[in-house]
């Protein structure tokens, strides 16, 4: 019986994971794809692999990416994809955290709370000690502006954070790099087999016309040299 459903429950708990990142792909429009079936190209310039972005995109070809041993200024532009839409994630994490410094500061001030909250007076410290202190009003929000900020800087640094690590889906160990040198002193060209207009050979023809120092057809674990030297 155990064996049989089994399956169902790997469906049901699968479910809200492929939900969310359908959702990530339609509305972030960029997020690392795992294939592991095309071709790559390697370039030796931030130049080249701007210029390679750029006639790529105007040929047509999708689901391409770029991967480079340090940030290229603008590659995301060459490569035909709008603003990243990360900085949302960051402005509502934000929002949530002062409006969370707010209800948490104002919550626990005695005398703001007005008389339609009394029902609540059983959470502790929300009315306890109605004290007013040398005849500062009520509500003095100034000394509340640095929680405010901090919380906003917490709750907005940790989820880009976080919302960065989901979206380029990173800390997988068993990933490995196209080619070494790719994490060293080398650009690479990726066009996965699932792109449009992609053909094996057309898109060989493509890359070696770009100039590269090097060209490889990925099936699996599986490299095939089409020009220039590993």
């Amino acid at each position: 019986m155990l064996a049989a459903l089994a399956p169902r429950l790997d469906r049901f708990l699968q479910a809200p994971v492929d939900a969310l990142f359908r959702f990530l792909d339609r509305f972030f429009q960029y997020t690392y794809r795992e294939t592991n079936k095309g071709v790559y190209a390697l370039f030796k310039s931030p130049e080249k692999i701007s210029e390679a972005a750029k006639a790529a995109h105007a040929r047509g070809f999708t689901h391409f990416d770029c991967l480079t041993p340090f940030p290229v200024h603008g590659l995301e532009f060459d490569m035909g994809l709008k603003r990243s839409k990360v900085p949302w994630i960051t402005f509502f994490a934000g929002l949530t955290g002062f409006f969370t410094a707010l209800a948490l500061q104002t919550g626990v001030h005695e005398q703001v709370m007005p008389r339609i909250f009394e029902f609540f007076d059983a959470v502790p410290n929300l009315r306890s000690y109605p004290l007013n202190f040398g005849g500062k009003p009520t509500f003095s929000w100034p000394p509340m502006v640095p929680i405010w900020f901090e919380l906003t800087v917490l709750f907005g640094g940790h989820t880009t954070v976080a919302g960065l690590i989901l979206l380029a889906k990173m800390f997988r160990p068993s990933r490995k790099p196209l080619h070494p040198s790719i994490t060293d002193d080398s650009f690479c060209l990726w066009i996965p087999s699932d792109s449009a207009n992609y053909t094996e050979d057309g898109v060989a023809d493509f890359m070696k016309g770009l100039g590269p120092s090097y060209v490889a057809r990925v099936d699996g674990d599986q490299q095939t040299t089409l020009h220039g030297a590993a």
